[in-house]
């Protein structure tokens, strides 16, 4: 059953708001009520200037306290609980990748777990942070049929693998290159982290057996979120700039072949 944004309450049939696309109830289903991030983009130029200049005057410690805490309490620990299972998700897809092979030091297991979770923290963050940094509204939500498709595809017979168990959702108005930047700063980071697994899983033999499959599953995430199809990164970096777009796509497929040369061979 969905919550409400604000208050937390359940709700059977939930207001969506048009403008930064949350649930609310029907106490706080107006912009005005939830104080909606995208509310700002809708007014007309004079109540933005005005709105501007009141925001400035109100930035005392009691008027953002009033105004913002209860929603964000709420909202951050949705946001915080869909995260932990797009991570949990991301876990089961990287032990697939080694067989679900349990039979070594917790060591090297800890070192999976780790390394699988960060891999996708650090890509779904990275759209955030970058999206905040241009004054946009973002929180990752989990999609259900991302996630179921996450799920199954983390058996370890099957062949291909999904990683979309979620995504950041982004309200807000920006130019193209924001947008695409945002897109593209998600496989970016997967791309570092593949070419540093690679290099370290190279440069110490004895740590290849956790570096390697890490170095893997990074450069799938990149290469997957790159595909130009429907919601996922790619589409947008395209749309944006093909050829920066065509640049991450082959680093990704460059190192997802090696790492899988090298890990399986």
């Amino acid at each position: 059953m969905t919550r409400c944004s604000v208050c937390g309450k359940e709700i059977l049939m939930p207001f969506k708001c048009s403008y930064c696309g949350d649930y609310f109830c029907a106490e706080h289903r107006l912009p005005e009520k939830h104080d909606c991030p995208g509310l700002f983009a809708a007014a007309s130029p004079y109540e933005k200037e005005r709105k501007r200049y009141v925001e400035i005057e109100d930035w005392g410690p009691l008027p953002r306290a009033r105004i913002s805490r209860s929603r964000l309490s709420a909202s951050s620990r949705d946001e915080i609980i869909h995260l932990s299972i797009g991570a949990l998700l991301v876990i089961l897809v990287g032990f697939s990748i080694i067989g679900y092979s349990f039979r070594i030091s917790p060591i090297f297991l800890t070192a999976y777990i780790v390394g699988f979770a960060a891999s996708f923290l650090i890509h779904e963050l990275a759209h955030r942070g970058y999206a905040k940094s241009r004054g946009l509204y973002a929180r990752f939500k989990l999609d259900p049929i991302g996630a179921i498709l996450t799920l199954v595809t983390s058996i370890p017979f099957i062949p291909f693998k999904i990683i979309a168990p979620g995504a950041v959702v982004i309200s807000g108005v920006a130019p193209i290159e924001v947008l695409g930047m945002t897109a593209l700063v998600g496989p970016l980071s997967n791309i570092s982290l593949s070419a540093i697994f690679m290099i370290a899983g190279l440069a110490m033999p004895s740590l290849a057996r956790i570096l390697l499959p890490l170095s893997l599953l990074n450069a799938f995430i990149a290469l997957f979120n790159l595909i130009p199809f429907g919601e996922l990164d790619g589409r947008k970096v395209l749309a944006w700039s093909p050829s920066r777009w065509i640049i991450a796509f082959i680093a990704s497929m460059i190192l997802l072949i090696a790492a899988w040369l090298r890990f399986y061979f």
